[in-house]
């Protein structure tokens, strides 16, 4: 199969690191037994405070197919490049996979074209929607199928703005060959169109509906992943049962066999911590994602048969609203940095286990990164402790009384709620008063922009990649930038940073809109980025802790686990 980085199209040139500083990723020795066919595969999924499912690509949901097990995208991260192969790639991270990492999935090849300027999508064929009651017969996935998602994505008024915008028309040109005409180069080509939020493939008779504002009834759905959705109770199960109709294979010791291996995969949802160690623990679980540093120690005493893997979780950042006072003024941002002893909170509330500095740019990429010491000066000295700098800074800023303002949050995350009690006796040390408000998730995730949003915003992110994380967080009116960020050079610099096909000049423009964004622009508080932990049993085969082979898509690998059930027995777990 081809590969992105064999085309032209390496976006970033990056390699992710199969171990990062305070993080365990060991790979282990592969297994490779003969697979076990059927039973159940019960995942308690980290993302506690969220319904794990956005189904109406028409409305643009930032996490359009997030753990959706029903659809595919273009291409997928190859996992032979993880720890059950190379062991390159711990594939952990929700929204990066390098370029060259990638393998096809519904696009078995693709190549880049000059004169027009163009990409060339080799459609796999032999896949088929399944059959759906009310929905549509059963059928071939062909080219004119991926041209309308993406012409479908595009019209909808809810759309990110420029997403699309390198592109001035798809075309089918033959059954199973799409064309994407592109207007300039995109350097970011591989997270627009192959694997990411937005790029999932669904059938075009799910979209048509209501007048082409597609559906957002679960019972409607379909896809040619290796699992169909069967049953959704909110805020506690989905239930998914193996697509006959699949067309992938993995071969083990030169033997295909065909996926998915187990019957079904339930996916819980559970948002006190004491309760999900519990599951784990007692079996009701097989796989429990994303627990902190403490359910760690707990879980090596009271179940040591446990495999426990580590690995650095989601940046967090306090957003600023830079465009109202007092947050307009850098002095007063540089003070909020500067009033925050972050040594204090991985050393006390981390329990040293996390990352002082891993964001905007991941410590997971070592052509991007840049270390503290590194650092202008004025960069290096947001990561120390000084707070009657910080009281000095809101003098000069005409703040020498301090001032009030409003935390937003989401309760359901413990970290956050460990944050605020130090950032209440952070702050007031300098005369700032902190009032925390607490908000569910949707609520909180609602008002992330809205005119109410609170001066303050907390908030996790992935690390995504390079041009998504300077774009989403940073560029001017986006989304996903709750500091309300606005620089022209930032802007400017990234879109001509976005059409360099020069690896090396764009690489270096990427790396000073970073080390800018840390020293000089400071639109935020940085804060040290936690180690999580997951765990299974045993007797889960063929797993070694993969979250992801694209944005929120961990249906591959789910298809190739399969359950032990002699050991499960024998373990008590049946």
């Amino acid at each position: 199969m081809r590969r992105l980085y064999n085309l032209s199209l390496v976006v970033c040139g990056m390699v992710l690191l199969s171990a990062t500083s305070g993080v365990d990723f060991v790979q282990a020795e592969p297994e490779r037994g003969e697979p076990q066919y059927g039973g159940t595969v019960n995942i308690l999924t980290r993302h506690a405070g969220l319904n794990a499912l956005s189904f109406n690509q028409y409305d643009w949901p930032w996490k359009t197919n997030h753990d959706a097990l029903f659809l595919e995208h273009l291409a997928k991260g190859d996992l032979d490049f993880g720890p059950r192969g190379a062991g390159e790639n711990p594939f952990k991270s929700l929204s990066y996979i390098p370029d060259q990492h990638l393998t096809g999935e519904l696009a078995e090849s693709w190549s880049v074209e000059e004169n027009p300027l163009r990409i060339v999508f080799n459609v796999r064929q032999g896949v088929y929607w399944p059959a759906k009651e009310g929905v549509m017969e059963r059928r071939e996935l062909v080219a004119e199928d991926i041209v309308f998602n993406f012409t479908h994505m595009r019209a909808s008024p809810r759309g990110i703005p420029t997403w699309y915008g390198f592109i001035s028309e798809w075309k089918a040109e033959g059954k199973y060959t799409a064309v994407a005409y592109l207007n300039k180069w995109n350097a970011n080509i591989g997270y627009r169109l192959l694997w990411a939020y937005f790029s999932a493939i669904a059938p075009p008779e799910v979209l048509k509906m209501n007048d082409g504002k597609g559906s957002d009834d679960w019972r409607l759905k379909t896809g040619t992943g290796p699992y169909k959705l069967v049953n959704l109770r909110p805020d506690d199960v989905q239930v998914y049962e193996r697509n006959e109709e699949y067309w992938d294979k993995e071969t083990i010791n030169g033997v295909a066999y065909d996926l998915p291996y187990n019957d079904s995969v339930v996916y819980h949802i559970m948002g006190d911590e004491s309760a999900r160690i519990a599951a784990i623990r007692t079996c009701k679980v097989d796989i429990l994602e994303g627990f902190r540093w403490q359910f760690a120690e707990q879980l090596r005493r009271s179940a040591p048969e446990l495999i426990l893997q580590s690995y650095l979780g989601d940046p967090p950042f306090l957003a600023l609203r830079n465009d109202n006072p007092p947050f307009d003024d850098v002095r007063v941002r540089r003070a909020m940095n500067l009033a925050v002893n972050q040594k204090e909170i991985l050393d006390t509330l981390l329990n040293g286990e996390g990352e002082v500095l891993d964001y905007p740019f991941s410590s997971r990429w070592p052509d991007y990164y840049t270390p503290i010491d590194k650092l202008p000066p004025e960069g290096r000295e947001l990561y120390e402790y000084h707070p009657e700098k910080a009281k000095q800074l809101l003098a000069e800023a005409g703040y020498p009384d301090g001032f009030e303002f409003e935390i937003m949050f989401a309760m359901e995350d413990p970290y956050h709620l460990d944050l605020m009690a130090m950032f209440e006796a952070y702050y007031q040390r300098i005369g700032v008063k902190v009032v925390a408000r607490p908000l569910d998730y949707p609520t909180f995730r609602a008002k992330m922009r809205e005119p109410d949003q609170a001066a303050g915003y907390l908030m996790n992110v992935d690390e995504g990649n390079p041009f998504q994380v300077l774009r989403a967080r940073f560029l001017t009116g986006q989304t996903w930038n709750p500091a309300f960020h606005s620089d022209t050079y930032h802007d400017e610099t990234y879109y001509k940073a976005l059409e360099e096909r020069d690896a090396v000049t764009r690489d270096a423009m990427l790396r000073e809109l970073n080390v800018r964004l840390i020293a000089e622009r400071i639109p935020v508080v940085w804060l040290p980025t936690p180690t999580m932990y997951e765990a299974w049993w045993p007797y889960v085969k063929n797993y070694w802790g993969e979250h992801s082979v694209g944005a929120q898509k961990p249906g591959a690998i789910y298809a190739r686990i399969w359950i032990d059930q002699e050991l499960k027995k024998k373990m008590g777990c049946d």
